[in-house]
């Protein structure tokens, strides 16, 4: 999908946080509503409904009003996605952004011409495919990767992402100001559904940090910054891992693209999880350092003193052996 070819609706710097036009009013009140009033609908979501919005109303049903919508075009409009390929969880990810429409317009007296959700009950039938863990997503793996990326910049994205089990775009939005190293713990502000977390680090971590700090030398508020003085990109990371798991033998070749056979940034999310939770980290506790808890977790979570939680978290942390043999 080009880029250009969208209006704005909401805009932003970032193209991953512009929320796109439709031709249709009520769908623009939608999105106009969930990014005034509901603040754990973050505006890369916004972005995706709009892009998914646009993808069906302009594209599959450009003759067919939202009101018009039968169970049967939504059901076509997946079958359309089988024909070109698209992954299952991608298709459901679609269906879901119409349902969270329909589910919002059911509710507001002025849509009275919307009287059912259709893309609900496609979704029903469409379960989300869950993928083995890859078997290159081993701590080991993950270690190796991050001795073999030499610069200090994507070194420490690699330690964060091990170390808290964040993604890329939540390490790299890390600001100075949410550094609270002397305490044992870095806050990260930009999860996934405009969450916030507080999540404790070892004293590995902490030393990976203070590393780059010492060499940086801007006088930018994000941790992560490029000689020019803009933020580090996503791309760069992901380029810089996968060259690390070529030095280190991992992956046969940086554009490899079999499930099995590659590495990518995500990964740490995913031996994160898995290491907090074979080692016997409270469920609650791996849920809110993931930043994908409920509110319920949220609440458990914060009643339990930091410091209590920091110790938890550092009987089931594993090393990364930096500071040993070979270093950092």
């Amino acid at each position: 999908m080009a880029k250009k070819k969208y209006e704005i609706l909401l805009d932003d710097d970032e193209w991953e946080n512009r929320v796109f036009e439709n031709k249709h009013d009520c769908i623009n009140d939608w999105l106009r509503s969930k990014d005034s009033t509901n603040k754990s609908t973050s505006r890369r979501t916004l972005n995706s409904y709009s892009r998914t919005a646009v993808r069906f109303f302009h594209k599959f049903l450009p003759e067919v009003h939202p009101s018009e919508v039968t169970v049967g075009d939504v059901e076509e409009y997946v079958l359309d996605l089988n024909d070109r390929g698209v992954a299952q969880n991608t298709k459901r990810r679609y269906v879901e952004s119409l349902s969270a429409f329909y589910t919002w317009a059911m509710k507001r007296p002025r849509f009275e011409d919307i009287t059912g959700n259709p893309a609900a009950v496609v979704l029903e039938e469409l379960p989300k495919k869950k993928r083995p863990r890859p078997e290159t997503a081993t701590w080991e793996n993950g270690k190796q990767i991050i001795k073999n990326i030499p610069d200090p910049r994507d070194k420490t994205a690699a330690v964060l992402m091990a170390k808290t089990g964040a993604r890329i775009r939540e390490v790299l939005t890390i600001k100075e100001q949410d550094l609270m190293l002397d305490d044992g713990f870095i806050r990260l502000t930009d999860r996934k559904g405009g969450r916030e977390t507080v999540n404790p680090v070892d004293d590995e971590t902490i030393q990976a940090v203070r590393r780059l700090q010492a060499v940086s030398n801007n006088d930018s508020e994000y941790l992560f910054t490029a000689i020019h003085g803009s933020r580090v990109k996503r791309e760069r990371i992901r380029r810089e891992v996968r060259r690390g798991a070529v030095r280190a033998g991992i992956m046969d070749h940086e554009d490899e693209d079999r499930w099995h056979h590659k590495f990518t940034p995500h990964y740490y999310r995913t031996i994160f999880t898995s290491e907090m939770r074979n080692n016997g980290m409270p469920d609650h506790f791996t849920r809110y350092l993931r930043g994908d808890g409920d509110q319920e977790t949220m609440d458990l979570y914060t009643k339990i003193p930091r410091d209590q939680v920091r110790d938890e978290y550092l009987e089931h942390i594993k090393s990364l052996n930096l500071y040993g043999g070979g270093g950092i």
